[in-house]
């Protein structure tokens, strides 16, 4: 592994560098297992004094980091996004070679540009409309019509049904359904359910990434949409009609009821359940494992079950730890007090 030196590092990173120029780093690892050729960071105070024992051969840090002696240092307001960017530079993900597997499926009426790549066993339907430099993964199933844009990734076996269309320099990670049916049913005199027909789409915009085994269904009138650079991990249901906005975090087994609207900037936590026709505001923030049941406003932190804002959530949840001193404290002011039932009637004056 050829690595990089610090001084071609902090150039490329655009950052300041404190100590050797010359000295290399290889690869990347956590602050407590670098070694002399790795590169570690500093994001997070409570591991300031792993950083400050650490063996890694430099640290992204930020600019107020005191140093001990001979730590190589690369300063930066941002050592998160600094380090995230290093590890491109470090270890670069490898691209597939250009080209058909001879095992895959390709429609004729798809035409492929010479850039794509799809992988052994993908089945590829008719009309699909892919970009340059896109890749299809091993397995992994467009329906007919299915438009994605350039430089796109599909992981092993993601399914995409027809009516999606997939934009620019987005990663869907394995196991991903896309564009699936939404639950409809509407019931009849006898209580039996019929399906409502799904014919709507699903439209995923630039730079979006869908984690490994996460579901989102087509419009059933309509489409259901995401918005650009918007980051959705693995395990989350989006139901059919849901809009995301732009550059929403939707973290792990989230599962959003159908035709709510989610604003820019949001942040959902992990396994929180949203009812449907709802609408959560721009730069929301919703804690894990809440339980939504109502809008909830721009700019807002909401939690727990049904969602409030969370400072109320917090009072509430000291209140309740109050509870068992305050029975206490209750049952003991009764006992001190007389019984109503051995008290002397006083409603009828005394002869």
């Amino acid at each position: 592994m050829p690595g990089l030196s610090l001084e071609e590092l902090a150039d490329a990173l655009g950052v300041r560098l404190e100590g050797d120029p010359q000295r290399t780093v290889r690869g990347v690892a956590p602050l407590g297992e670098a070694g002399p050729e790795d590169l570690s960071f500093l994001a997070n105070p409570r591991y300031l004094e792993e950083a400050l024992q650490s063996a890694a051969g430099a640290l992204v840090v930020d600019p107020d980091y005191a140093a001990t002696d001979g730590q190589n240092l690369l300063r930066s307001d941002n050592p998160y996004l600094t380090f995230a960017r290093a590890v491109d530079l470090l270890l670069p993900e490898e691209s597939p070679r250009a080209g058909v597997a001879p095992t895959a499926v390709v429609d004729p009426s798809t035409r492929l540009p010479e850039s794509a790549t799809v992988g052994p066993l993908a089945v590829v339907g008719g009309d699909v409309r892919l970009g340059e430099d896109v890749v299809i993964g091993a397995g992994c199933v467009l329906e007919d019509g299915v438009e994605i844009g350039d430089g796109s990734r599909l992981f092993p076996r993601v399914i995409v049904h027809a009516g999606t269309r997939i934009g620019r320099r987005c990663s869907i990670q394995g196991g991903a359904v896309l564009g699936s049916d939404g639950f409809g049913y509407a019931v009849d005199a006898g209580g039996r359910h019929h399906k409502v027909p799904q014919r709507g789409g699903l439209v995923i915009g630039d730079d979006v990434e869908i984690g490994a085994n996460a579901t989102i269904d087509r419009g059933s009138a309509g489409d259901t949409r995401i918005g650009a650079g918007t980051k959705i991990d693995n395990l989350v249901h989006l139901a059919h009609n849901v809009q995301i906005g732009r550059n929403v975090i939707i973290v792990a087994q989230v599962g959003i009821a159908g035709s709510t609207r989610v604003g820019d900037h949001a942040v959902i936590g992990g396994q929180v359940g949203i009812v449907g026709h709802l609408r959560i505001g721009d730069r929301a923030r919703l804690g894990a494992q809440a339980g939504v049941i109502g809008d909830v406003p721009d700019d807002a932190d909401f939690s727990g079950y049904p969602a409030r804002p969370h400072r109320e959530q917090m009072r509430s949840h000291a209140l309740f730890a109050r509870l068992p001193e305050m029975f206490d404290r209750l049952r003991a002011l009764e006992s001190r007090s007389p019984d109503p039932s051995t008290a002397p009637d006083r409603s009828e004056p005394e002869p």
